[in-house]
């Protein structure tokens, strides 16, 4: 069983700090924050002082996943299922929690290299966050600011780590061919929310696809595919519906060159029932790439 509750903020090395902050503002209805103690830019679209933190550097990927877990109990337990696992995991620094917010903190490495931290008791936010952008706002709470998907070297192995040793469930794999490549992917979840992170094995220059932020409103998913193409923000895949999590969502691309999905209508799981399938398609309907889109989006 898993001990994290939630994916709780995702940290960003970016090489174009003004690029995101129109980026954020303008398309994402995000808030930016003053920097934390260690110069991180946070974004805010909840209740909680910050989702996202931007690092600014040249390597425009993922730099670190933050998963909370509920209290300092919990903290301790997923310290000794890494030690029992021979993870190398060290404690957060002073510095460190301070810099992220939160009352305790762990570090460790995933099996992709990805900086993974786990944590209890994050800040809150000052005042009540409403965005500008999105009138329904972003399905968050308890279910954590979304979901990514990340690329693995090693597709059965992070399987495995994220299963057995984080205790992550399964939730679904979607296999199909694309432009003659096999697509294979482990879709694991924490909460209600169909997925928090998922994997898909490919050797790629940046280790994240895509994050997704899911809207409480499908209206805010269309005004959002508009005010991108108006704001000059490419799109990676048009409008369209996922089989598994049935989202409805669109793809466009970030100033560092990785993906975003804004979605609405996600699935939400019920373990007491849940039924693991294999999906053969990435999509019902839709998400077509965009003749205008990168060759490598």
């Amino acid at each position: 069983m898993s001990l994290a509750a939630q994916l709780g903020y995702l940290g960003l090395e970016v090489s174009n700090l003004g690029a995101w902050r129109r980026f954020v503002s303008e398309a994402l209805g995000l808030e930016m924050g003053a920097p934390r103690p260690d110069g991180a830019l946070p974004l805010r679209m909840d209740g909680h002082a910050h989702r996202f933190l931007l690092i600014e550097g040249p390597r425009d990927d993922v730099a670190f996943l933050g998963w909370e877990v509920p209290d300092a109990a919990a903290l301790q337990a997923v310290r000794q299922r890494l030690g029992s696992a021979r993870v190398e995991v060290r404690e957060g620094s002073a510095a460190e929690k301070s810099a992220r917010g939160v009352a305790d903190l762990i570090v460790f490495e995933d099996p992709n290299g990805i900086r993974s931290e786990v944590y209890h008791r994050p800040l809150m936010g000052q005042g009540e966050f409403r965005s500008t952008k999105f009138a329904s706002g972003f399905l968050t709470d308890a279910m954590g600011m979304g979901h990514v998907l990340v690329y693995a070297q090693d597709g059965a192995r992070s399987e495995r780590f994220y299963r057995d040793v984080l205790g992550f469930s399964l939730t679904d794999y979607v296999d199909f061919e694309r432009d003659g490549r096999a697509f294979h992917a482990v879709f694991l979840h924490v909460n209600p929310r169909h997925h928090s992170i998922a994997f898909a094995e490919a050797r790629m220059p940046k280790r994240l696809n895509h994050f997704m932020l899911e809207v409480n409103d499908l209206d805010d998913v269309g005004s959002a595919l508009y005010r991108c193409q108006d704001l000059g923000v490419p799109l990676a895949r048009t409008l369209g519906r996922h089989p598994n999590d049935r989202m409805v969502s669109f793809y466009g691309i970030t100033p560092s060159g990785f993906n975003f999905e804004i979605g609405w209508g996600g699935r939400q799981i019920d373990d007491r029932d849940w039924e693991v399938r294999t999906y053969r398609a990435a999509s019902e309907w839709g998400h077509r790439t965009p003749a205008s889109a990168p060759a490598s989006a």
